[in-house]
């Protein structure tokens, strides 16, 4: 009895942490081309790409091609913080990728030295409303 009671209160509290707020530390943060392990999005790169497709709500602007690129934080605990875009190419893309990101699961946080770090991360955004 005892054994389920301590289980049950453990995963009470996980629930409650992966609740809370994304841990923004007082820690360094990382550029991507110094970690040595890269922050992933926690199903990989394919699958990135696939959520970003279901959920981003492209502009009704004929024959739009291009690229926006967002900017974000990958924190320890894998959430992402300070997410702006970096560069847009208008109709409103920026705030929509800027949208969807915050969306985003969690990552896997990127790593140097063998310790899990803040990396700042670049993502393109490809745009096409062929």
């Amino acid at each position: 009895m005892n054994r389920l009671l301590s289980f049950f209160v453990f995963f009470l509290s996980m629930q409650v942490l992966q609740a809370q707020e994304p841990i923004a530390s007082d820690e360094p943060i990382v550029e991507m081309k110094d970690a040595d392990i890269q922050p992933m999005f926690y199903a990989g790169e394919d699958a990135l790409y696939d959520f970003i497709k279901q959920n981003f709500k492209k502009p009704e602007v004929p024959e739009l091609i291009g690229k926006v690129f967002v900017s974000f934080i990958v924190e320890i605990d894998g959430t992402l913080t300070d997410i702006y875009t970096t560069r847009d190419i208008g109709f409103g893309t920026g705030a929509e990728a800027e949208r969807v990101m915050q969306l985003s699961p969690k990552w896997i946080p990127g790593r140097k030295e063998g310790k899990v770090v803040r990396v700042k991360y670049y993502l393109p955004i490809p745009i096409s409303t062929n």
